[in-house]
C-alpha cells in the first residue's frame, strides 16, 4: 500500500456539510447500501469534516484489514465516548492500534479462555442460569408473552458469571443493563460530534450534560460492583472469573517485568468493553432468531429432531454437542447473516495516506465495513432475503468448512486484528439458549394479534438493529 492513486468514487454532498443532510445517522447502513449499488464496493463520502471510506465486498474487507501492510488501516478514531467515558480509549475496542492495545487484547482472550465458554466451572453456572430461563418461560406456558425481559436477564447474568464466577444478587443484571442503555445515547453521531467540539457541555445543565452525567453514574455503579468488589475480595490462586484472571495476569506482568499494560484503568476498560461489545448484540440476536423461528416453524422441528438424535431429552444440550449439530449451527449462521444485527463495523482510521486497489485513501479517513450490504449481496447469496439455513450445508447435510466462499463472506464479528474478541462467547450463548428452549418447548406465534415481520429492514435502528417487541407462545414438549 503506497500512495498515490485515483480519487474514490462516491456522492459529492454539499459544501461544508458533505452528505450529512442526505442520511439518517441511525440508519446509515441503508445509505451505504444505496451508495454501494450506485458507486460500487469501494466508495467515499464526506460527513462535515470527516472523510469516510466504505467497503462493501468481503474480498476487499479482508485485503484492507488482514493482508500485509494493512496495519495502517486498523487504528481507531477518537470519539467523545472513548475520550471521556473510556478514559482516553484505555480498552481493547477503542484503543489505538499500538503494542499496548495488542497486548491487552491477548490478555483479554486469555482471560476469556480461562473463565469463558467450555470451562467446566463456567458451564456449571450456565446450567443454573438456563434453569432460571426455563422456569421463567414455564411460568408463561400456553399464553402469549414478550420474551425480551427473560432473554435480557439471561444474557446479563452470563456476563456477571463471566466477570465474577457467579450471580450474587438480582441487581447484577440491572446494573449491567443500566450502563448499556446509558451509553447507547452518547453513541449517536450528532451527540458525539457536539461533545467533542464543545467538551464543556458535559458540565452544564443541558440535555447532553445530563446524558453524560447519567453515563458516568452508571459507570461508577458498574465498576463498584464488578471491579472494586472483586479487587477487595481477590485471593491469588482462587480466581473466580474474568476480572480475577486479569488481576492474576496483572501481577504476573509486574513479576516478569513485562510491558505494563494491565493497569487498573485498563481492567476497568475491559469490564466496560464486554458490555459495549456484546450484551446488546447477543440479546437482540437471540430475540431476532426467535422471531425468525416463529415465522419458519419447520426449522424449529428440524432443530428439535437434531437435539433428540444428538442430545436426547434427559440432559441439557452442551457446547460439546455443537460439532454434531450442523443444522442448528446453520440456522444460527443464516440468522446472523439474514439479520446482520451490527450492520456497520466500528470505524477504523487510516494512520497515513495509502493506495488501495488503485485508489487513494487519505490520512485520518474513517474506514467502515459495510456488513449489511455484504450479507445481502445477491451476487454472493443469490436469494439474500430468503431465510435458508441449508445454504450453509453441503449435500450430505454437513456444515460447510470455514474456508468455503460463503463462510468467508460472513463478517458478522469483523476480521483482522480488530475483530470481536468475544465472538466465541457470543455464539456459545446463542447456541445454548436456542437449543435449550427448543428442547423443552415448542415455539409458536401468539394466539392474539399479528406477529411482526422478521425482515431486518423493518427493525428499530441504531448501532445494533433490534426487532420491535413481539409475543411468543410456548407449549411444553
Amino acid at each position: 500500500m503506497l500512495a498515490r492513486g485515483k480519487s474514490l468514487p462516491g456522492p459529492h454532498g454539499w459544501p461544508i456539510l458533505g452528505c450529512l443532510l442526505e442520511v439518517d445517522p441511525s440508519r446509515l447502513h441503508l445509505s451505504f447500501d444505496k451508495w454501494a449499488k450506485q458507486y460500487g464496493p469501494l466508495l467515499s463520502c464526506k460527513m462535515a469534516t470527516k472523510k469516510l471510506v466504505v467497503i462493501s465486498c468481503p474480498r476487499l474487507v479482508k485485503k484492507a484489514l488482514t493482508e500485509k501492510g494493512s496495519d495502517v488501516l486498523n487504528d481507531r478514531t477518537e470519539t467523545s465516548f472513548s475520550k471521556y467515558v473510556m478514559d482516553n480509549a484505555k480498552g481493547v475496542i477503542f484503543g489505538k492500534y499500538e503494542p499496548t492495545t495488542i497486548q491487552l487484547k491477548r490478555h483479554m482472550k486469555k482471560g476469556l479462555k480461562m473463565h469463558g465458554q467450555g470451562v467446566p466451572q463456567f458451564e456449571t453456572m450456565a446450567k443454573k442460569e438456563l434453569d432460571k430461563l426455563l422456569k421463567s418461560v414455564e411460568d408463561q406456558r400456553d399464553r402469549d408473552f414478550n420474551p425480551r425481559e427473560f432473554v435480557a436477564k439471561y444474557v446479563a447474568n452470563f456476563v456477571t458469571i463471566l466477570y465474577s464466577g457467579s450471580v450474587l444478587d438480582e441487581t447484577d443484571a440491572k446494573v449491567i443493563w443500566e450502563y448499556n442503555d446509558a451509553i447507547k445515547v452518547l453513541l449517536d453521531a450528532s451527540k458525539d460530534t457536539m461533545l467533542l467540539t464543545f467538551p464543556f457541555l458535559r458540565f452544564l445543565p443541558t440535555n447532553i450534560g445530563r446524558i453524560y452525567r447519567s453515563i458516568m453514574e452508571a459507570k461508577e455503579e458498574l465498576l463498584k460492583k464488578f471491579f472494586q468488589s472483586n479487587k477487595e475480595t481477590y485471593q491469588p490462586g482462587q480466581e473466580r472469573g474474568l476480572v480475577d484472571a486479569l488481576f492474576k495476569l496483572q501481577s504476573e506482568e509486574k513479576h516478569d517485568g513485562e510491558m505494563q499494560c494491565l493497569t487498573d484503568p485498563q481492567i476497568k476498560a475491559i469490564i466496560q468493553d464486554v458490555i459495549f461489545g456484546g450484551i446488546g448484540s447477543v440479546t437482540n440476536s437471540i430475540l431476532s432468531i426467535l422471531l425468525i423461528l416463529l415465522r419458519n416453524h419447520e426449522c424449529v422441528n428440524k432443530i428439535y429432531q437434531e437435539i433428540v438424535n444428538v442430545v436426547g431429552l434427559d440432559r441439557y444440550p452442551s457446547l460439546q454437542d455443537r460439532p454434531a449439530m450442523p443444522y442448528t449451527e446453520a440456522v444460527i449462521l443464516e440468522a446472523l447473516r439474514y439479520i446482520t444485527p451490527v450492520p456497520i463495523s466500528a470505524p477504523h482510521r487510516a494512520m497515513e495516506e495509502v493506495e488501495f486497489e488503485g485508489y487513494t485513501i487519505p490520512k485520518d479517513a474513517l474506514i467502515f465495513m459495510n456488513i449489511w450490504t455484504i450479507h445481502h449481496d445477491p451476487s454472493i447469496w443469490g436469494d439474500p432475503w430468503i431465510f435458508r439455513p441449508e445454504r450453509f450445508l453441503n449435500e450430505n447435510g454437513e456444515l460447510l468448512p470455514v474456508e468455503h466462499s460463503l463462510r468467508q463472506s460472513l463478517v458478522i464479528f469483523g476480521t483482522g486484528p480488530r475483530s470481536c474478541v468475544g465472538e466465541g462467547f457470543a455464539k456459545s450463548r446463542i447456541f445454548l439458549c436456542l437449543t435449550t428452549l427448543v428442547q423443552k418447548f415448542d415455539l409458536l406465534p401468539p394466539d392474539v394479534g399479528t406477529l411482526i415481520s422478521d425482515d431486518a429492514r423493518t427493525f428499530l435502528p441504531g448501532g445494533v438493529l433490534r426487532p420491535a417487541d413481539f409475543n411468543v407462545r410456548t407449549v411444553a414438549r
